[in-house]
Order: structure tokens, then sequence, then C-alpha cells
């Protein structure tokens, strides 16, 4: 009822085109993940370095109007969904190796490959876990504390790399 109310539409609507909770769900995710997609495409455009490659790619993952507590709860039920739905591992398998591909462009250009893979790697956990905190309804952490975060995070990282190769 709360979601027809806060799309305009009547809960049969709803109701009609979602069958179960699941399909729901997964359209909300399927939304937001072709969002990020073409917020990360955008940016990815802009970026002039290595460096801001890597910074396109974390930002994209936090647009303010994305990284709501709403969708966050819709991600975790997609999470809890997955390994019985194929479409929703599918999916998941897609995205992860796209963040991945993604990452690894731009990180492989800083530092080696095994180092890269280790970033990147952590990288993804930090933004999963960011999404999966702010379902929660005494998260504090908003999309700028949560790149400003992993932004840190990455700078140590390649930091530790730089001097491992030296």
């Amino acid at each position: 009822v709360r979601i027809g109310e806060r799309a305009g539409m009547s809960h049969g609507i709803v109701n009609y085109y979602f069958k179960s909770k699941d399909q729901l769900v997964s359209a909300v995710v399927r939304k937001a993940n072709f969002l990020i997609m073409q917020n990360t495409a955008l940016r990815l455009r802009g970026a002039k370095s290595p460096r801001e490659r890597v910074s396109a790619v974390i930002a994209a993952n936090f647009a303010a109007e994305l990284f709501t507590r709403e969708i966050a709860r819709a991600w975790v039920s997609y999470y809890a969904a997955l390994g019985r739905q194929g479409d929703l591992d599918r999916m998941q398998r897609v995205v992860d190796a796209r963040l991945s591909s993604n990452l690894m462009h731009a990180l492989t250009q800083m530092v080696d490959r095994t180092h890269a893979r280790r970033v990147a790697n952590y990288i993804a956990v930090l933004i999963d876990g960011y999404w999966l905190r702010h379902a929660k309804s005494d998260d504090a952490v908003d999309a700028a504390a949560a790149i400003r975060q992993i932004e840190e995070f990455v700078e140590s990282q390649l930091s530790a790399a730089k001097r491992e190769e030296t």
C-alpha cells in the first residue's frame, strides 16, 4: 500500500504489475543499477586520469538521489533473495563484473595487478557495506561521507602499494 501511495498509484496497480515482493524488489534494484551504470559512464567520460576514473566509479555508486534509505532497504531484500532466484544471481554477476572491470582498468595503470585486484575488491566491499548499513534507521552516513571514507581508504592503499613497489 505504501509503495503505491509513494509512487502515486493504487495498491491494485502495483499488485497487477508485480506479483510478488521479490519482483518489486528486483525492479527497484534493476532501475537503481541502470541509473548507477548511466552515472558511471557519464562520470568516466569526464575523468582525465586513472585516479579520477577510480573516483568517478566510487562517486557514481552514491548519487544522492539513489542513496536513500528506501532503496538501501530494497538492496537488503535483494541480497537476501540471491541464491534463490537465478535472474537475480545473473544480474549481480553482471553488476560485479562491470564494477571490477571499471576499477581494474584504472587501478592497473597505477599499481601492479595484484594490488589493483585487492584494492578493487575492497572498494566493492565498502560500496556494498555502505549501502547495506544505510538501510538501518540509525545510520548517519550520507553519500558524501561514504565517498570520502572510501576515497581515504583508496589513497592509503595506493600509497602503501607504491611504497612496496620501491
